[in-house]
C-alpha cells in the first residue's frame, strides 16, 4: 500500500538503470526516494555517494531483491551503484 505524498498525490513507480557503476538515481533537493526492488548483474553496494561512500543503503548480491515496505533513502539524496549493471524501481515521496 502506498501513502499519499505531502501533495497528497499517490506517488508513481519509476525505473532508473545504469550499465556499471556510478549515480542510477539523481537527487532532487526536497524529494525523499523509497526504493522498492533492485535488480543487478554483479554484487554491488547501493549508496548515496559514488564508489560506496556515503550512506550504504544495501549491499546486494547479483539477482533481484524485493522489498516489501521500501527503502527510504535520505531526503535529497541521489542512489549509487559501486559496480555491475543495476536497475532500481522505486518511488518518490
Amino acid at each position: 500500500m502506498k501513502f499519499p505524498n505531502s501533495k497528497g498525490q499517490t506517488p508513481a513507480n519509476q525505473t532508473a538503470s545504469k550499465t556499471g557503476s556510478g549515480e542510477v538515481i539523481t537527487a532532487v533537493t526536497g524529494d525523499t526516494i523509497v526504493i522498492t526492488d533492485i535488480l543487478a548483474s554483479a554484487a554491488t553496494t547501493i549508496s548515496t555517494l559514488t564508489g560506496g561512500s556515503g550512506t550504504v543503503l544495501a549491499y546486494m548480491p547479483a539477482g533481484a531483491s524485493n522489498f516489501t515496505s521500501g527503502l527510504p533513502v535520505a531526503t535529497s539524496a541521489g542512489v549509487f551503484s559501486s559496480a555491475g549493471n543495476v536497475t532500481i524501481n522505486y518511488y518518490v515521496k
